[in-house]
């Protein structure tokens, strides 16, 4: 009966491991569909991630009844324990990442919205570029959490990737094309929300790692520089 038990827990842990990953995988997946959007000036692209947010929330409801199903039937110690506590912790910032996901596509839907004029695609460089490193950051901690290795994850912590950096210096670049013609002060304010979205999702990352690292070793890493 022990053995069994065991097992059925195991296997309930397997299951709440594959549903983060299929979160994190959507999530991924509206992250890149919105910078296409951005990258093909198509607001009807960006419209379809502002429609498929209902299922990140979805799955965000669904892990949490696993993760309290669990932790009332089980009663989870040790390592168990720190897992189901760090996934409850992880999936908050997945949806966090999609909230802001959404945000950014609402606002490429105004930016080339049919009665206006395309931005200027110099204002558009700094978003491409936070967003290739906002994606990369994203598929790094997921892949550290598919795999339990935390070289990706201290990778993150260390700063190897920071969008604050980025967007500090972005801010710099908009306010110099700013001054040099304020006809795209309206298009620079749109384009620094956008990077500042990105760069909240470097942070929940960030977030996602150290979590990771509580998972894996057990050592609270967070709000220590």
């Amino acid at each position: 009966m022990k053995e069994h038990t065991l097992h059925l827990f195991d296997g309930e842990l397997s299951h709440l491991h594959y549903l983060v990953l299929e979160m994190a995988g959507l999530v991924i997946d509206q992250l890149d569909t919105v910078m296409t959007s951005l990258d093909e000036g198509e607001a009807s692209i960006a419209e379809k991630v502002v429609a498929r947010d209902r299922e990140v929330n979805e799955y965000e409801l669904k892990i949490d009844a696993e993760v309290l199903s669990i932790l009332a039937k089980r009663s989870p110690v040790a390592n168990d324990l720190r897992k189901v506590i760090s996934i409850s912790k992880i999936v908050v910032d997945l949806e966090r990442i999609g909230d802001e996901t959404v945000r950014i596509a609402k606002l490429i839907i105004d930016m080339f919205d049919p009665q206006t004029s395309d931005p200027n695609p110099q204002l558009l460089r700094d978003i491409v570029r936070m967003g290739t490193m906002a994606r990369g950051m994203l598929r790094k901690a997921t892949d550290a959490f598919d795999t339990g290795n935390l070289d990706d994850a201290y990778e993150l912590i260390r700063g190897d990737w920071d969008c604050g950096q980025e967007f500090q210096d972005g801010i710099r670049r908009q306010l110099t094309f700013v001054l040099q013609d304020a006809r795209l002060i309206g298009r620079a304010l749109d384009i620094l929300q956008i990077m500042k979205a990105l760069e909240r999702c470097g942070n929940h990352c960030i977030n996602i790692a150290e979590f990771m690292i509580f998972m894996v070793e057990g050592k609270d890493i967070r709000h220590q520089h």
